[in-house]
């Protein structure tokens, strides 16, 4: 007391002395003391001394050779009994460094936590952040993290827990990865306070929320099977609500390797709450069949919002008879044929009402009612044509498609608007149709199969043609019924396939050919008469809706360049058809003038079809590089050095990036595999994948802390060995053979 007397004094000074220097005193303790009491209100209920060890850092050793920082960080400044808490493993990677996902990919191992725990406390499993795809050369594809991650884990105390703290160890294991691969290890030792309470780690809440909010909605149920077929996976996933329908882009990750070939194409049909995704199936499904195919779905929006959604297919069940193979004989195999065809045939139908179908078939409509009160064997040859365009277009296409597939290709149904050309061909048509259907120009409506004055022959062209078209739009769309038809047909032999798909195909033509065949039906078609020509140009703008739609489609496909691009060769167009309109209004050298920018503005709209903006490159072959060597060891390097014989000896791991880049790009070409014939050079492997105590000692002597490591010996034993890059090139490899 006499001290805070003294220091009062200092500050108000000696005219304390006087009266108004004591209010002025008074009030200056008084304040004082009332700030002192909001300060023991905001106390926690944990004593200090506790407090204390629950802000502390964790002590971690063994981590400072490393490049990545490795912490443990809690969420709560307590345990309590009976509680879950929640701790996170934060990884701090530097520039270009990186570590791995669950599933690593091509190359990588996962994070590892072998936790030291008293009795009473039990771990969970890591909960895993979306990782990111890394997209190396020689067609290899990784997943891990960059920059800082925190991997959640929850430990759960024992109500029944009487100490007053908790001792925590966590051995962490991780391989970070650069131009070279390291595998990195530390321990990391938390004590944490028990107390009946605990408040949050502020400093860190907002890390655990972040990682909280980009793990897979548990809102949304999605269900998935899955099938292995020529080659291929086919997944199949289901979701409660329309997941699908306003998504910018769809990806699937598995959790597990040795289930696709991840460079490969995935190629996906969706609908608004399903898709089918189909992608190249990695080498060892021929040698074990996965029972499960797990996984996150990650679905960007059109605002580039991601969501994940977990994904945990089951085989897919279909029955003997669906398969082809033996089944009782009960006639159940029957049945469930004719019921995969009854579905084919009723998805037809459906496939009708379908909006990518609807513009296309306006035009059938139109049609229709045009014929009205025309001879009945006309009116029927216009729908058996209509009808064998329609079948002859889903056999074709199913023909391609199976025959893709039996190839090894990853396609599925639609493949062919999967083809930017072919995407912007079909733009360049629904976007002339629309022009004629406007009135801007006229090319004889045989085009579309609607001219009532032309001859029998060109009329049935278009019916046949319209047919045509109608399939190739409505093939991307999946209705009713029709799932189910396209998967069993996809397990079929090709006899059974096709003529399931011809099934399909014959449903949807179904209701224009009863049309055709039944008169008492014609009579709810309207006669005809001058509001045709009104209800043909309403007609156009459906045209015109089905182009932007198309548009879409290829802006996913190739991006704004590409549509941008095509945009300008509908304005080519656009002006070539108002040119050619009115050139019939010129005569002499002005007509030919005109007939000659058409033919020039047409031919250069239609050489975008081929311009490197609508093109996709083709995937590299995988090269087979486990094969011309010896696995390394010291007495064999020893022995070939005695003997006076060249020596290549190659430090790898599974899990090294670099490594199997350098081996897929310079060290399994042809050229390379000939100079160490030639050069009569022995290849030696040093597989670095687990801890081997004697490629450890050989990267220390030649001073590197990791793989790869690539030693070239000459003959003479007496001359050190070269050492080469840590990143190799074919040119390079073959200048190291020419000078031994």
């Amino acid at each position: 007391m006499n001290n805070f007397r003294h220091l009062l004094f200092v500050v108000v000074g000696s005219p304390l002395a006087h009266q108004g220097a004591r209010t002025l005193a008074a009030f200056v303790l008084g304040l004082l003391l009332v700030l002192a009491g909001f300060a023991a209100q905001a106390q926690p209920a944990v004593p200090p001394a506790q407090l204390l060890q629950a802000v502390s850092q964790a002590v971690v050793t063994g981590a400072e050779d490393f490049h990545v920082q490795v912490d443990l960080l809690p969420e709560q400044l307590a345990a309590v009994p009976g509680d879950t808490l929640w701790l996170a493993l934060r990884l701090a990677h530097p520039d270009k460094w990186h570590t791995y996902w669950i599933n690593p990919g091509d190359a990588g191992r996962p994070t590892e936590i072998q936790w030291q725990l008293p009795e009473g406390l039990s771990a969970g499993e890591i909960v895993w952040p979306i990782p990111e795809r890394f997209d190396l050369p020689a067609e290899l594809v990784d997943f891990g993290y960059t920059g800082e991650v925190f991997l959640l884990v929850p430990l759960t105390l024992a109500a029944d827990y009487a100490a007053s703290t908790v001792p925590i160890v966590a051995e962490v294991k991780w391989y970070e990865c650069d131009e070279i691969c390291i595998p990195g290890s530390a321990s990391i030792t938390l004590e944490m306070p028990v107390s009946a309470t605990a408040a949050p780690n502020q400093e860190w809440a907002w890390a655990f929320a972040q990682t909280r909010q980009s793990q897979p909605r548990a809102d949304i149920r999605v269900d998935a099977t899955f099938h292995f077929s020529d080659g291929a996976l086919n997944l199949l996933v289901q979701a409660t609500d329309p997941i699908f329908g306003s998504a910018s882009s769809i990806a699937f990750i598995p959790d597990a390797d040795g289930v696709v070939s991840y460079p490969a194409a995935q190629n996906i049909t969706r609908q608004l709450s399903s898709l089918q995704l189909t992608q190249t199936q990695h080498r060892r499904v021929e040698r074990v069949m996965p029972e499960r195919v797990g996984g996150l779905l990650l679905v960007t929006d059109e605002e580039g919002q991601l969501m994940a959604y977990q994904v945990d297919a089951v085989p897919q069940q279909v029955d003997a008879g669906a398969l082809g193979a033996a089944a009782p004989a009960s006639g159940n195999s029957d049945m469930s044929v004719a019921t995969v065809f009854l579905f084919a045939l009723l998805g037809g139908l459906i496939l009708n009402l379908m909006p990518c179908v609807f513009p296309v078939l306006s035009l059938k409509v139109l049609s229709l009612a045009n014929s009205h009160g025309q001879a009945k064997r006309e009116q029927r040859l216009h729908g058996l044509a209509y009808t064998a365009g329609v079948m002859l277009s889903f056999f074709t296409l199913a023909a391609v498609l199976l025959t893709l597939q039996a190839g090894g290709a990853a396609i599925g149904w639609g493949f062919q608007l999967q083809q930017p050309w072919l995407v912007a061909t079909l733009i360049f048509v629904f976007f002339v149709m629309g022009l004629s259907m406007s009135g801007v120009v006229e090319f004889g409506t045989s085009i579309m199969g609607i001219g009532s004055n032309l001859q029998e022959k060109e009329g049935l062209k278009g019916s046949f043609f319209t047919g045509v078209l109608a399939s190739v739009v409505a093939s991307p769309c999946t209705a009713p019924f029709m799932g189910a038809a396209l998967g069993f047909a996809f397990t079929q032999s090709m006899p059974v396939a096709l003529t399931v798909f011809l099934a399909l195909g014959f449903g949807m033509a179904l209701p224009f050919l009863a049309l055709s065949f039944i008169p008492a039906l014609g009579k709810f078609l309207p006669k005809p008469g001058v509001w045709m020509q009104t209800f043909r140009q309403v007609l156009a703008f459906p045209l015109y809706l089905t182009a932007v739609w198309l548009l879409w489609v290829l802006g996913n496909q190739v991006g704004n360049n590409g549509v941008a691009l095509v945009v300008a060769a509908c304005v080519l167009l656009a002006f070539a058809c108002w040119l050619w309109q009115i050139r019939h209004n010129s005569k002499g050298v002005w007509r030919h003038v005109k007939t000659a920018l058409v033919l020039l503005s047409v031919g250069v709209a239609l050489s975008v079809l081929v311009s490197p903006l609508l093109q996709r490159g083709d995937s590299l072959a995988v090269i087979d590089a486990d094969a011309g060597y010896e696995a390394y060891t010291a007495a064999r390097l020893s022995e070939l050095r005695a003997e006076g014989k060249p020596v290549f000896v190659n430090m790898t791991a599974s899990w090294c990036i670099t490594c199997l880049v350098n081996e897929k790009v310079a060290l399994s070409s042809d050229a390379v595999i000939a100079a160490l014939d030639d050069k009569e050079v022995t290849y030696l492997k040093g597989d670095w994948t687990n801890n081997d105590p004697a490629i450890t000692e050989v990267l220390r002597q030649y001073e590197t802390a990791g793989v790869p490591l690539y030693l070239l010996f000459p003959s003479d034993a007496a001359k050190p060995a070269e050492v080469l890059p840590q990143i190799l090139t074919e040119s390079l490899v073959l200048e190291a053979l020419g000078r031994i």
